[in-house]
């Protein structure tokens, strides 16, 4: 399955269908967090709509977890269109982790105006939707960058994409949730990179990278500031 997911995933015209449906997700993520990760502190609400309503769980920092974890529900809504040699992992959400330092309140609007402060939440509810919004699918390796070409999320970082790999900040049993009837979604972690490791990957494959990730430590901890791993010897 190598090939599903060595390239960067571009899109054309959106779908159509903008209908978000009424959300069967959320339930089952709701009671998934909280069985594994712990119970969310605040639900950032999404006002309006568009394909699927994608919701973002927050838990606080604890003992052992010293620092957010948001986690998408409304993602797995509807199946992705997944190709036909990957049948069964239609269905997926998305998580990542912010340091301590990071505030957000309940029904604060995030804009273009807070984008420097919130463009891992703003990018998170992108990232669910848009296998949606384009009749495609997101899956362990691919990458989505910031802009073709890529450019840097906010003048703090030169972050400029996205790639999707195993979470490292939660626990195995997180990382698969079986619904009612059998149906299986995957969590997938999204970590922001540098051009050059999404270049890195396109290259050498995201096993190459997902192992500099775990000899330097890199995990889906959100870093404005982390080392390069594709400049690293």
């Amino acid at each position: 399955m190598k090939g599903l997911f060595s390239k960067i995933l571009r899109h054309g015209s959106p779908a159509e269908d903008t209908s978000p449906g009424e959300s069967v997700s959320r339930a089952y993520v709701e009671k998934h967090i909280e069985t594994y990760l712990g119970r969310p502190s605040l639900v950032l609400h999404e006002i309006a709509s568009r394909y699927v309503h994608i919701d973002v769980h927050v838990i606080n920092p604890q003992p052992g977890r010293d620092f957010y974890t948001l986690v998408t529900s409304g993602m797995s809504d509807k199946p992705m269109r997944a190709p036909k040699q990957a049948k069964g992992l239609e269905y997926a959400e998305l998580m990542l982790c912010l340091p301590t330092d990071w505030k957000m309140k309940e029904y604060e609007r995030m804009s273009s105006e807070t984008w420097n402060k919130d463009w891992p939440v703003i990018w998170l509810r992108q990232l669910a939707r848009f296998p949606h919004q384009y009749k495609t699918w997101l899956f362990w390796g691919h990458s989505v960058p910031n802009g073709d070409p890529a450019t840097p999320f906010s003048p703090e970082t030169k972050l400029c994409g996205w790639v999707l790999l195993e979470p490292r900040l939660a626990s195995d049993r997180f990382k698969v949730m079986t619904s009612d009837g059998g149906r299986k979604t995957l969590f997938h972690a999204a970590v922001p990179v540098y051009k050059e490791e999404m270049d890195l990957k396109l290259s050498e494959g995201a096993e190459r990278l997902q192992d500099l990730f775990v000899a330097h430590e890199i995990t889906e901890l959100v870093n404005f500031k982390r080392i390069n791993a594709a400049l690293k010897p």
